[in-house]
């Protein structure tokens, strides 16, 4: 009998089984059981079905966590994507097919001046519309950024070049999914500091960093081109060669720092005086050369050449300092003188060479002999080195007599050279010396040789002789002449009074107050200081009135000319009548007759040089005839 059964038989009926019928009892029993059973099962999968669900429920909730974690690390992702295209300078547009932004960065934004708002209203036609509206290529862009999209290429870096200035490299690329385009990646990138630098180390590449004109390299691409046009066109072409004449003399004077600004002066002033398609470029140093295209002829080019020189007719301020300043152009002509660009630049720099040979600040054309003339200054540069090296170089002395007693006042130092091939004059050698710079060595040899005989004299002599040295304007434009002087004193051991210098006024036109300067230097060692050939070029007794000098020599010129003019005895006697009022000596050079020697000493002229009185002679015969008690 089932349990619970039995206790409410106990409970109600005091455990008299007997008074409920046997049949009841077993149904209900059997109920019972039924029940229990039914009961027990029910636990049973009550029990089964919670621990499914809740093996289930563990399952879902790791693959939940699981999902949540991924999520978090795609968001973590995404937000290191947007911080890294945020972060970099490329602009960075993402499109679907359907030409619709679906990702970009802060970069593109500021790069076209949108709103991501403004921006994400915008199609793909739209946005390159924006960006592309003040570029100077829209269409070649547009059509190669379309064609990444539809044919599934890659557009390359196309470069956009921004009416403002702005440069972009532009680079589209497909997006491609499972072998479908699903829309572009679009990239771009902000190139305009790279470019500048590009376009500028172009410009340094070809311009002169000092002037801004065009260099050499420049000239000669311009040239070639020029001519190949010139061939086709049968027109005339010109090139001019432009030498600055004693632009050293500045450059030493005043410095480099000047020297660059007379160069930059120079150029702006020659600019306006060109046309406007005419090319003007500097080599180098103070070389310049002007391309003159389609030019009519001859009578043109000298139209140019005049204008080039008028521009540099006043003078330059440099500081405080007013500076004269004269070209020297040479021209070649093409065809007649050449169809090649380097063959044209050699002729016109032999023309300019010739100007400068003809007294400087004028022009010459190429012709034929020109090109002889530069074969000749070569082997002249290459004979005068081997002449100091030979010891081929002499010296004579000239003297110098009082007109009031004939007596011997002095002597001139005159350099001859022994040459056993040519037979020439110390003034075609020394041209040449002076335009190649070998007057400077020349120079340095004349003085130690005047000081060794000196030196050699001194012994035997009664007193000092008084030896002039004619220096160059070159030389005593170099700053070296007072060290020069200086040490072949202390060397021969001689008195620095025994020795004059001789200067042209080139020498110190250029730039007086230098030149006052280095004037004092001489006479602060004892060196006296004479003004040579007089009254042939500025003749400016202004000049006189500020010069240390103590002696001056009327050019053989004018001497000569008062056997032809009464007007030249009158000027003459002024001369020197002016010179005595300033404190100084004159010396009359070229006396060859008596009755001139008669003349000048009726003029008060205090000393005379010429043949008549004494001719150029070696050393050792000068010493013999004067020296020697």
């Amino acid at each position: 009998m089932h349990k619970l059964l039995n206790r409410q038989i106990q409970h109600y009926l005091n455990g008299d089984h007997n008074l409920l019928p046997k049949s009841f009892l077993k149904a209900i029993d059997e109920a019972y059981n039924r029940a229990e059973e039914e009961r027990l099962w029910y636990e049973r999968s009550l029990s089964l079905n919670s621990g499914e669900s809740r093996q289930r429920f563990n399952q879902l909730q790791s693959k939940l966590t699981e999902l949540e974690e991924v999520k978090s690390e795609l968001e973590q992702s995404i937000r290191k994507l947007r911080v890294t295209m945020d972060a970099g300078y490329d602009g960075i547009v993402q499109v679907n097919s359907d030409g619709i932004p679906t990702a970009y960065n802060d970069t593109v934004l500021k790069m076209l001046n949108l709103t991501a708002r403004e921006l994400q209203s915008l199609s793909y036609r739209k946005i390159c519309q924006h960006l592309f509206k003040n570029i100077k290529n829209p269409e070649v862009v547009i059509n190669q950024l379309r064609k990444a999209l539809m044919k599934q290429d890659d557009s390359g870096n196309i470069l956009v070049e921004h009416n403002d200035g702005r440069f972009f490299e532009c680079k589209a690329k497909a997006l491609e999914l499972d072998g479908q385009t699903q829309g572009l990646v679009w990239t771009i990138k902000d190139i305009t500091d790279l470019k500048l630098k590009e376009r500028e180390a172009r410009y340094l590449a070809y311009h002169d960093e000092l002037t801004n004109l065009p260099n050499r390299t420049l000239f000669f691409e311009r040239l070639e081109h020029a001519l190949d046009l010139a061939k086709r066109k049968e027109e005339l072409l010109a090139v001019i060669f432009l030498d600055l004449d004693e632009f050293k003399t500045v450059n030493d004077t005043f410095g480099h720092a000047q020297g660059d600004l007379l160069l930059q002066k120079v150029a702006k002033r020659i600019l306006v005086a060109l046309r406007e398609h005419d090319t003007f470029a500097r080599l180098g140093g103070d070389e310049f050369v002007i391309m003159l295209e389609d030019v009519e002829d001859r009578e043109a080019i000298v139209n140019v050449l005049d204008r080039v020189k008028h521009a540099l007719d006043t003078p330059i301020t440099l500081g405080t300092n007013q500076v004269y300043i004269t070209p020297s152009l040479g021209v070649a002509i093409y065809p007649e003188d050449g169809d090649d660009a380097q063959d044209l630049l050699k002729k016109a720099d032999m023309a300019m060479y010739n100007s400068k040979k003809h007294g400087k600040n004028t022009y010459s054309f190429y012709s034929n002999h020109l090109e002889q003339y530069s074969t000749y200054r070569l082997s002249m540069r290459t004979a005068l080195r081997r002449a100091l090296r030979n010891s081929e170089f002499f010296l004579e002395y000239q003297p110098k007599f009082s007109l009031s007693d004939k007596r011997m006042m002095g002597v001139e130092a005159l350099i001859r050279w022994n040459n056993k091939e040519t037979l020439m004059s110390p003034n075609e050698f020394l041209n040449e010396a002076e335009s190649n710079g070998m007057i400077i060595p020349i120079s340095q040899w004349v003085i130690e040789q005047a000081c060794r005989d000196i030196a050699h004299w001194k012994g035997d002599s009664k007193a000092c002789c008084p030896v002039s040295i004619n220096i160059s304007p070159r030389y005593f434009q170099h700053g070296c002449l007072v060290d020069d002087l200086k040490a072949c004193v202390n060397r021969f051991k001689i008195d620095a009074s025994c020795i004059e210098i001789e200067i042209t006024e080139q020498a110190f036109i250029p730039d007086i107050e230098n030149a006052i300067k280095r004037m004092h230097e001489l006479n602060d060692i004892g060196v006296k200081i004479s003004i040579d050939d007089f009254g042939t070029g500025y003749s400016s007794f202004n000049y006189l009135m500020k010069l240390p000098v103590q002696q001056l020599k009327i050019d053989t010129s004018f001497i000569r000319s008062l056997e032809e003019s009464e007007i030249q005895h009158s000027l003459v006697a002024e001369i020197i009548k002016i010179a005595h009022l300033f404190g100084l000596s004159v010396v009359a050079e070229g006396v060859e007759h008596e009755h001139i020697a008669d003349l000048l000493m009726s003029y008060d002229c205090d000393l005379a040089q010429g043949f008549w009185l004494g001719s150029p002679i070696p050393a050792n015969q000068f010493y013999k005839q004067f020296l020697v008690a």
